[in-house]
């Protein structure tokens, strides 16, 4: 039965010193896809993107509950165990005073050495003294199953749960031999998450890698002999100790007479069918992020045909999550195509693409885990990696770099035994399925990695050297952080020091006033002779005029942000010169709401013909954009008078031929307001279109 004896949280009769930060968005949630699409029936892709902004503060994350299942059988004797002891002692010195931890370790059968307790720092000595130094002792067969159900007890049986991250440490280094198959226990709780280390060649990693493949969430870390555990237990307990983020939920809808959902794929994650039998709404449980993680959601669309060209709205998504403040949820998110009869069939978005190859990689790597054949491993792996070079010829994208590092290891294991290349391709695939870091046998490979795990296995690194050191707690971790930031701002300041001046006499003084009296008559000259071509030529200054706008959509949060901004916007390049060709080599504009950027508009180096102009067509997209209190009272009562303000501004350099020898540069600076009726159709005001024209010096 489960245990019933965790540590209950103190009473609490007052607080005072902690504030609590307005509650704000802490996922953000992106789509992408094609921007234009053909008018015939066919398929899209769309990938929805959902992205943790939790912030690093202390107050902000929810509290731990971890349970370290450790293997303490013979296998474990000397070495093995020593590392097991410094990584449990650099577990309990990172875990702060709202995180419990309790302590099973397993041989012929499993014991609870210690139940789940608060991490005080009386009970971090404790801990270190009398259970990691004196009662982790390796004997005996490894008995797996026992050691999991007992741990799975220890979290079931808890009496204060609420709002708490429950996990599972569970680490071996051998085969099961005793009580069973571990990889059939069932973990119905669908909130804690086991994640599985696996220490040297001799490990079971098929078990292992199904014992986190049954949880919600969990990973398969393989660390190799001779490598520090305590590293590898250092990036998982940088995410642990960083979760805001709970009972993450995404919900996707289809428009009907605009699309079809075929296939909503979120990889391992499960997804939640609507009662009737339908296609929408399909939901995806995710259950907690790490700061800084990412979930990639792909959705197979159909686009029915169309007889005329417009913006259609194709899907609508929303994720729902919990945070230590409450039940929280991101404003519905649409994702507009515009059908056009110009469109190119078989187009694809940059960041689609990249996530199919990284779904084919995941593919492969358990191909190659499925043979039990190293040489046939090897030779898909080594087709992967050739398909992966052409695809990085093509397109330079950080996460196909970080696929390449992935592959160069696999195949660098490849040439050793097969035991060792099976634990690091199981590892790999199951880091894939659930958009997580594990490890396969280095803590190199960036996959999935966030910053704070970066940061946690530094400490790690350095406390293996010397454990007499502890390392800095969660609250620590913080102020460092921000004390580093302040110093980093403090040094990119530029003291200019006093220039020293000496004083001069003599023929230097005389040579000097020489110079400057030929300079000075130099400029008169050259300005005289400029002056007369302006009059001769009498040229134009080149400017940007906006010719259309239209606001086709905005879907505007109840928290305040913009969730989906689509305009239109035609801006012209004049060039009245009858004589010469104006250049733009610099066009930098901005769409604003209520002095908050919401969108930059930039266009390539361009020439317009002399007495001529050259129409750029922006279609600005923009998703996710908070506003601030001020913004807030102002997009409302724009709403409600039915007339939304948008600012438009902006600079563009330009530069012309005046005569043989005069070039002219200036940069012409545009700064209006374009009024758009909406909820209406989304027009601009005539008057406001016909005023907006940049201006220069």
């Amino acid at each position: 039965m489960p245990f019933s004896d965790d540590e209950l949280p103190p009473a609490i009769s007052s607080v005072s010193g902690l504030r609590i930060a307005a509650e704000r968005e802490r996922v953000l949630l992106v789509a992408h896809s094609n921007a234009t699409a053909p008018l015939e029936a066919h398929r899209q892709q769309v990938l929805l993107e959902l992205i943790d902004t939790s912030s690093s503060s202390a107050a902000e994350r929810a509290g731990l509950d971890l349970v370290a299942v450790l293997d303490v059988s013979w296998s474990m004797q000397g070495e093995k165990l020593k590392k097991l002891k410094t990584a449990m002692k650099f577990v309990i010195s990172k875990l702060g005073p709202m995180d419990r931890l309790s302590i099973v370790s397993f041989s012929d059968d499993a014991k609870m050495l210690c139940p789940l307790r608060y991490m005080t720092a009386e009970c971090q000595q404790q801990l270190i003294k009398e259970i990691v130094e004196e009662k982790l002792v390796a004997d005996n067969n490894t008995n797996m199953r026992d050691g999991l159900e007992t741990g799975l007890k220890v979290l079931a049986g808890r009496r204060h749960r609420s709002g708490r991250v429950a996990s599972i440490i569970f680490m071996s280094d051998g085969q099961q031999n005793r009580g069973g198959d571990a990889g059939a226990v069932q973990i119905d709780d669908h909130d804690v998450a086991v994640y599985t280390f696996g220490f040297g060649a001799d490990q079971g990693a098929k078990v292992l890698e199904a014992i986190a493949g049954n949880s919600h969430g969990g990973t398969y870390y393989d660390v190799k002999d001779g490598e520090n555990l305590s590293v590898h237990f250092s990036a998982l307990l940088a995410g642990l100790l960083s979760v805001v983020v709970q009972d993450l939920e995404l919900t996707v809808w289809e428009q009907p007479d605009h699309s079809n959902i075929e296939k909503v794929d979120p990889g391992s994650y499960p997804t939640i069918a609507p009662d009737d039998g339908g296609r929408s709404p399909v939901t995806v449980r995710f259950g907690e992020l790490y700061r800084g993680e990412v979930r990639k959601v792909m959705v197979d669309l159909l686009l029915p045909a169309v007889g005329r060209g417009y913006s259609a709205t194709v899907l609508k998504a929303q994720c729902t999550y919990s945070t230590p403040h409450g039940r929280a949820s991101s404003g519905v998110l649409g994702c507009v195509i515009r059908r056009s009869r110009s469109a190119i069939a078989g187009a694809m978005d940059t960041e689609v693409k990249v996530e199919r190859i990284r779904r084919f990689q995941e593919q492969v790597i358990g191909e190659a885990a499925a043979t039990n054949d190293p040489e046939r491993a090897y030779g898909l792996l080594r087709e992967a990696d050739e398909a992966l070079d052409v695809e990085r010829s093509k397109s330079r994208h950080p996460l196909l770099d970080m696929l390449k590092t992935e592959l160069a290891k696999l195949l660098e294991l490849a040439k050793g035994s097969w035991n060792e290349l099976f634990a690091a391709l199981l590892a790999s695939k199951r880091s894939h399925q659930q958009q997580r870091y594990g490890s396969i046998g280095d803590v190199d490979v960036d996959l999935y990695k966030t910053s704070p795990m970066s940061e946690y296995v530094r400490q790690a690194t350095a406390f293996e050297k010397d454990p007499s050191r502890p390392p800095p707690s969660v609250e620590d971790d913080v102020r460092l952080r921000e004390e580093a930031e302040r110093r980093r701002k403090r040094n990119s300041r530029v003291w200019g020091a006093p220039d020293e001046r000496r004083r001069t006499s003599g023929l230097w003084a005389w040579a000097a006033v020489l110079l400057c009296t030929a300079l000075a008559v130099a400029v008169i000259l050259a300005g005289t002779a400029v002056f007369a071509v302006f009059l001769l030529y009498r040229p134009r200054t080149p400017y940007l005029a906006v010719s259309d706008a239209r606001l086709e959509q905005l879907q505007y949060g109840q928290g305040g942000a913009i969730d989906y901004l689509q305009v239109s916007i035609t801006v012209l390049a004049v060039n009245n010169n009858s004589k010469t060709d104006a250049s733009f080599p610099a066009v930098d504009l901005a769409v604003g709401f209520n002095g908050d950027d919401v969108a930059l508009l930039r266009a390539q180096p361009f020439v317009v013909a002399r007495k001529s102009s050259l129409p750029l067509q922006y279609d600005v997209v923009s998703a996710g954009r908070a506003l601030d209190p001020a913004g807030m009272q102002a997009m409302d009562e724009a709403l409600k008078a039915g007339v939304v303000p948008f600012d438009l501004f902006g600079k563009a350099r330009t530069r012309w031929k005046v005569g043989v020898f005069a070039r002219l540069r200036f940069w012409t600076r545009l700064s209006c307001r374009l009024r758009f009726f909406f909820p209406g159709n989304g027009t601009v005001m005539p008057a406001d279109r016909d005023k907006c024209r940049s201006r220069s010096p």
